[in-house]
């Protein structure tokens, strides 16, 4: 009889087995599975999409509305006159600012969660980085070289540049190459030209942004408004004149008929098969929790420094027990940003002046690296990098002076207004080296809301970092008092990091020992399983981060065509 019975429940074991071989087989396996809808993500799904490959891509977040988001209220309008409110609080759902814990020196990083990625709410300055930036190792003896030289990504530059429709002035600067400008930046306001004039007497050149801005309106799936000077770019620009891949890059994938959207679907696991390949990606529903198994012949991890080191960590398995494309223990690795240094001014030439004709978008100069040329305190540098700076980007929306200026009644508010027209605010974002005991890591007893291991980001600011701040806040010091300042506020006096700049936890290299993706992104163990995001940066620069990652993202797209087309993945 138990004979019996053991037979029997054999029989219901094969039974189910071949129930789940058989719904697998029916299950839709998708040529390219694409997760992480940022600047990379849109970018890998436009490509994919037009070279014919079924695609679909994975966002762990929603929609985003711009009725959420408090763009235009001024501070009196909102609760407690704004303070303690994060006005793009829709856009980090699931506690994620809490998921994560962070060990070592004080930084911060960007995990939003909405359809667009951080492209959604951010600057949008565009910077190439110069070929002495892709030459570490050769140039300085620090950290490596990239895999891959400027003159092989400079096309990749130029396309990106035309369909995100960046602005900006030829300024034949080597630091800081020109780029395919599809139209010339927005002039300088009043407080940016008399710097420009002030600066030139040191030696330090101001130029125009570079952003990528629309300044005429644009109609296409989604039609787009042109700038109106609001100031808001980093809040959300509400006729979206600021490039956002949800509005762009996405819509156009979505016209050809070949992306399927997958929204409100944060990645548990990437899944192995028995040959050790990648074969898709293990999903939770936000709203029901149930996990749910999407299949596809190729895996594109787009979900930035510290979530894409994540995931392959957490898709640990009996193949590759140390995480995905990890045997050599560097997969979270090497976590970079910008070390960043500022302060607040008031020009002399500007204190009582009515001089406000619109609050601009957001910053319209830039200042280029420039210690290179001049060295420590104008002698020899005893540290590796530099740093470029940005001007007025913070909200001109409340006079951020108000609490240094004395008194009280009638005069004091006098003083407030008559300050407030002369505010220059600068900031500089500087290199930070790639060391190796930087890095993100996940603890199985430490979860998030769906039960996933969480990041456990722990970094320390090294030697060089540290030398290279001292000379970066001289310098913006310096850059104030000669462009005549009275009053200085909220001076950095310890470094910051890393304004949403995070890169370099996957890095890519030509040897495998040493790096985890080839010159494509790729990794170098697991030949279907790419990672395209910042997470890929060899080393960083002190220029922003997206127009490059924008590049890679086309440049290994068209790879995994052309690999797709030879029917070598």
């Amino acid at each position: 009889m138990w004979e019996k019975k053991i037979s029997a429940s054999m029989d219901d074991s094969l039974l189910n087995a071949d129930k789940m071989r058989m719904q697998i087989a029916k299950k839709k396996i998708y040529d390219v599975c694409v997760i992480g809808s940022g600047a990379a993500g849109g970018f890998m799904v436009k490509e994919l999409t037009a070279a014919g490959a079924d695609t679909i891509l994975i966002e762990a977040g929603d929609k985003g509305r711009l009725e959420d988001l408090y763009i235009h209220d001024w501070p009196y309008d909102l609760p407690k006159r704004g303070f303690g409110l994060f006005k793009q609080a829709s856009l980090y759902g699931d506690d994620i600012g809490n998921a994560i814990e962070y060990r070592g020196d004080r930084i911060g990083v960007d995990r939003i969660r909405t359809l667009g990625g951080r492209t959604f709410h951010w600057n949008a300055v565009c910077l190439r980085f110069s070929a002495d930036d892709f030459r570490e190792r050769s140039l300085h003896g620090v950290e490596e070289d990239w895999p891959l030289s400027y003159e092989e990504i400079a096309p990749f530059y130029s396309f990106a540049e035309r369909q995100m429709h960046v602005f900006g002035t030829r300024e034949g600067l080597s630091q800081l190459p020109d780029g395919d400008f599809v139209a010339e930046s927005p002039r300088l306001r009043c407080s940016e030209t008399i710097a420009q004039k002030r600066l030139a007497k040191i030696g330090i050149k101001l130029i125009p942004v570079r952003k990528a801005v629309l300044l005429k309106g644009q109609k296409g799936p989604i039609s787009r408004g042109a700038c109106h000077y609001c100031g808001h770019c980093m809040d959300v620009c509400d006729v979206r004149a600021v490039w956002s891949s949800d509005v762009t890059v996405i819509p156009e994938a979505m016209a050809t008929g070949k992306l399927t959207l997958r929204l409100n679907s944060p990645a548990r696991k990437i899944l192995v098969d028995n040959d050790g390949l990648v074969s898709g990606v293990s999903v939770v529903d936000r709203a029901t929790g149930r996990e749910e198994e999407i299949y596809a012949r190729i895996v594109v991890v787009c979900c930035a420094a510290i979530e894409s080191p994540r995931l392959l960590l957490n898709s640990a398995c009996e193949k590759y027990p140390n995480g995905l494309a990890n045997s050599n223990d560097l997969v979270g690795r090497y976590l970079s940003g910008h070390i960043t240094a500022g302060a607040i001014g008031y020009l002399k030439d500007l204190i009582g002046k009515d001089t406000f004709a619109g609050d601009g978008a957001t910053d319209h100069a830039y200042i280029p690296r420039f210690n290179q040329a001049r060295g420590q305190s104008h002698g020899k540098r005893d540290y590796v990098g530099g740093w470029g700076m940005q001007m007025n980007y913070v909200t001109w929306q409340w006079p951020h002076h108000a609490k240094s200026v004395e008194g009280f009644g009638s005069a004091y508010k006098k003083r407030v207004r008559e300050l407030q027209p002369a505010m220059f605010q600068i900031g500089a974002w500087g290199k930070v080296e790639h060391r190796v005991e930087n890095r993100v890591t996940v603890d199985p007893k430490k979860v998030d809301k769906f039960g996933i291991p969480i990041p456990i980001v722990q970094f320390n600011w090294g030697e060089n970092d540290l030398k290279l701040f001292r000379d970066m806040r001289e310098s913006v010091m310096e850059a104030l008092d000669a462009c005549g300042v009275e009053t200085v506020i909220n001076r950095d006096e310890r470094p910051g990091g890393f304004a949403s700049h995070e890169v370099g936890t996957c890095g890519m290299g030509k040897d495998p020992k040493t790096s985890v993706l080839n010159a494509y992104c790729q990794s170098h163990e697991i030949k279907n399983l790419f990672v395209v995001d910042g997470s890929c940066f060899t080393t960083f620069s002190e220029k922003n981060p997206t127009l490059t990652i924008a590049a890679l993202a086309v440049r290994s797209a068209r790879h995994i065509a052309e690999l797709r087309r030879r029917g070598e993945l």
